[in-house]
């Protein structure tokens, strides 16, 4: 199969499979007391479920036109290892250190973070241009903090985002990625003195 078809063939498998577990949020979402009560695979299923049509449809075509933007540069297991790890570190984080959210659901955080790791690690590997998502993902951030600090609410149909997923996500996203540059330069840097 070529590459093209592929990459449609992965994003058609995963928006009909979204589209399939949204009948299961009760289940999936992030419940403080069922998580503290042993149901720990909420921690990671929370991202794959939304509030209401609006969320998911809002969320469905930011994470389509993340993809088709860059993700298609991304192996699809490389892909699946960070978003599984993004998703715990957000859902933790929530957990420990919002006690006074009781739930949480949504792709949004997930992606935040994503595309503030990829756009590191994509602009160091090939495109400088790509630094741009991390500016991008940072203005935003912010912005979304300044209007909630003055009283300003985002919504989604009826729904309050919870912008704070989005500031976690962009951090662990960010630190993430430059952790691993660091890495690699000092791993290529021992490669060189040995040659």
């Amino acid at each position: 199969m070529d590459s093209a078809r592929y990459k449609v063939l992965v994003a058609a498998v995963f928006v009909y499979c979204l589209w399939v577990i949204q009948g299961y949020s009760e289940l999936l979402e992030f419940d403080r007391e069922q998580v503290l009560s042993g149901e720990i695979w909420r921690i990671w299923t929370a991202h794959l479920v939304h509030t209401n049509s609006s969320h998911f449809t809002l969320n469905l075509a930011a994470a389509i036109i993340i993809y088709f933007s860059f993700f298609t540069r991304i192996k699809l297991d490389e892909l699946l290892m960070y978003g599984f790890v993004f998703s715990g570190l957000i859902s933790v984080t929530l957990l420990g250190f919002y006690p006074s959210l009781d739930w949480y659901n949504g792709l949004s955080g997930l992606l935040h973070a994503l595309v503030a790791y990829f756009s590191v690690r994509l602009a160091r590997a090939e495109d400088k241009l790509l630094w741009a998502g991390l500016v991008i993902v940072w203005l935003k951030v912010l912005i979304e903090a300044i209007r909630a600090h003055s009283g300003h609410e985002t919504l989604v149909g009826a729904m309050t985002v919870i912008t704070d997923a989005h500031l976690i996500g962009a951090f662990f996203g960010t630190v993430t990625a430059f952790i691993c540059m660091a890495h690699w330069r000092m791993t290529s840097n021992r490669c060189a003195r040995h040659r």
